[in-house]
């Protein structure tokens, strides 16, 4: 019987010292879990991966690395509609890009972009700062499954072609890649353009080879991707502008431990004020750089101005009319926009 107790004893030792270390290896606290965040955008050395940067170097910070952030500027996990699509599926856990990126997820995001919203850049960051604006834009992500983390403006549109645009009727006929919403395609068609949707790491060959004649988008990506080469010219319409949404997959955020899940969200509002002030130093940068290799850069008479913002506005008609919840969403934000001096 002592040989019997002396052997249970032992055995009973050794379970309990095999749990004790099965509970230091895989008991530990959910707190020091490790979780990856995949970090995704289309372009490289611009607002967005600027953001993406400091949100990488912020969000470890503050986590303690318990999660770990994973950058893939430049397109790198693919297109406009693979990103989205990852996002939806949770194989991308963010993305930033601008909202009519994401027209894929749902239709609405593109009314953002769409004109008559905002008077310059820096009206679209104060009206962006408006709780009821935020919480009017993240109740699309919400029906989608995501979360909307951050909003960043990067600029107000502009094109850049081939040969010079000095007016209205330097456009006709064109070839201008836009992003495929209805809404784009709209405004570029209402200026006499033919409007090409076309994923943005396709832009620059197409420039090259001559199968489109310009692009409609911001200064920060034609300098950034030195479009300057392939297409000089610039016209500083401003007629909308770009707004980028940070988006993260709700389902992954859901899975963090709630400290984790504040740390996120907060940190995305955060960055916003200096990633604002970032760019209002880089815009200034684009354009001397532009200069400095040869790019020319005009604007409208005050009559075309005019004129031009009376047909992208009027061309949206028949797009908001066709589709009455983003009709609903945009007459929400403008409600809004209108009241923001």
């Amino acid at each position: 019987m002592t040989y019997v107790r002396t052997v249970l004893g032992r055995l009973v030792a050794g379970v309990l010292a095999a749990v004790a270390a099965a509970l230091v290896t895989f008991g530990a606290p959910a707190s020091a879990q490790e979780f990856t965040m995949k970090f995704a955008t289309l372009t490289i050395n611009d607002i967005q991966h600027e953001y993406m940067k400091a949100y990488k170097a912020e969000l470890e910070k503050v986590t303690n690395g318990r999660i770990k952030v994973e950058l893939y500027p430049a397109a790198q996990l693919g297109g406009a509609p693979r990103q989205s699509e990852g996002l939806r599926l949770g194989t991308i856990e963010a993305a930033i890009g601008p909202a009519e990126l994401f027209v894929g997820i749902d239709p609405r995001f593109q009314a953002l972009a769409m004109a008559g919203l905002f008077k310059d850049r820096e009206h679209a960051r104060r009206a962006l700062d408006n709780p009821d604006l935020r919480k009017l834009i993240a109740t699309i992500g919400d029906g989608r499954g995501l979360a909307t983390v951050g909003y960043t403006i990067y600029d107000t549109q502009m094109f850049n072609t081939k040969t010079p645009v000095n007016k209205l009727a330097d456009l006709a006929n064109k070839r201008i890649r836009v992003l495929a919403s209805d809404g784009e395609q709209a405004m570029v068609r209402a200026l006499g353009a033919n409007s090409v949707p076309m994923s943005l790491p396709e832009v620059l060959p197409a420039l090259q080879q001559g199968t489109i004649d310009g692009v409609t988008s911001v200064l920060g990506v034609y300098a950034a991707l030195r479009y300057y080469d392939a297409a000089p010219h610039l016209l500083d319409s401003k007629l909308w502008s770009l707004v980028s949404l940070v988006l993260v997959n709700k389902p992954w955020l859901d899975r963090l431990p709630p400290d984790l899940q504040k740390a996120v969200m907060d940190l995305g509002t955060k960055l916003e004020a200096p990633n604002h002030a970032w760019q209002t130093e880089r815009i200034a940068a684009d354009k001397a750089a532009w200069a400095k290799n040869n790019g020319k850069m005009t604007t409208l008479s005050a009559a075309e101005q005019a004129e031009a913002q009376k047909r992208v506005i009027d061309a949206l008609v028949p797009v908001l009319d066709k589709n009455a919840n983003l009709k609903t969403f945009y007459t929400g934000v403008k409600a809004i926009t209108d009241k923001v001096n």
